[in-house]
């Protein structure tokens, strides 16, 4: 959280009722005190034991509660802040300042090559069948850790049966380039996420990751709307990594369209 979702967090509580004396970006005494009053105030509609939390796990628990309210997806109501929670108060902050919805700005595609054949977006659920179907369990070439709780360590993911076998070519090509010491020093072992039935953030339409044919990398460092001015994904030492995944004909958005760098996706750009 930065000081702009602070003054959101704050300005959402002072609105509701509960507050939090000056709307100044910084999370004190005051702002901790109407957080709890909200969270006790929202009911059994926040999951219980959120008391037991740390004092910014219950300020995220509670914006993720007002994106939920707004109806904006923002996933678990977990008091996590990742790449979804970050998304959706970015949602969230706009709908605050501006009194309506952003327009998706995801929904116009361009070319890209298809160098496995993989089915271009209009032809997804032909190809893999229904949104979540099929979906298998792969083993890891390398551990894994949650780029939202780096202390968490996953030694498999959930994908579609049918990108299995490319997957793991991938990232067994990533081990044998880099090796561990090397995907630890590049941050590719941060793990934004496969699996997850949601729409395109900035879009209207289901994600490729609703399918399990899609994966987010280093999200910290390569942020959605981030350009290749900014994208760490974007800079030389990542050529390599981009070649293995190209190489089984996966689609970089950062390559194609220079956005959302930390997304690749078994899925051609029509």
């Amino acid at each position: 959280m930065n000081v702009s979702t602070t003054r959101l967090l704050q300005e959402l509580l002072n609105e509701a009722g509960f507050a939090t004396g000056a709307v100044d970006g910084q999370r004190g005494p005051r702002t901790n005190t109407a957080v709890m009053a909200a969270l006790q105030a929202a009911g059994e509609t926040v999951p219980s034991g959120w008391q037991y939390w740390s004092a910014r796990r219950r300020a995220v628990l509670y914006l993720q509660y007002r994106c939920r309210q707004a109806e904006l997806e923002v996933g678990p109501l977990d008091g996590l802040w990742g790449p979804q929670t970050e998304f959706a108060t970015e949602q969230l902050l706009h709908l605050q300042r501006h009194g309506v919805p952003e327009t998706p700005w995801r929904d116009q595609p361009v070319p890209s090559a298809n160098p496995h054949r993989w089915p271009s977006e209009s032809g997804i659920e032909a190809f893999f069948g229904a949104p979540g179907d099929q979906l298998v369990m792969l083993e890891l070439p390398y551990a894994l850790r949650l780029s939202w709780d780096l202390r968490t360590q996953v030694s498999r993911t959930q994908c579609h049966v049918k990108v299995r076998d490319s997957l793991r070519t991938v990232l067994e090509a990533v081990l044998q380039h880099y090796g561990e010491d090397g995907i630890q020093e590049l941050c590719l072992d941060r793990y934004g996420g496969g699996y997850n039935h949601r729409n395109k953030r900035g879009g209207s339409s289901l994600s490729t990751h609703a399918w399990g044919i899609a994966f987010d990398f280093d999200p910290d460092r390569n942020r959605l709307r981030w350009g290749r001015d900014q994208a760490a994904f974007a800079g030389p030492s990542y050529e390599p990594w981009w070649q293995c995944w190209e190489r089984e004909g996966w689609v970089s958005l950062g390559r194609a369209r220079n956005f959302d760098w930390m997304h690749v996706q078994a899925v051609r750009l029509d």
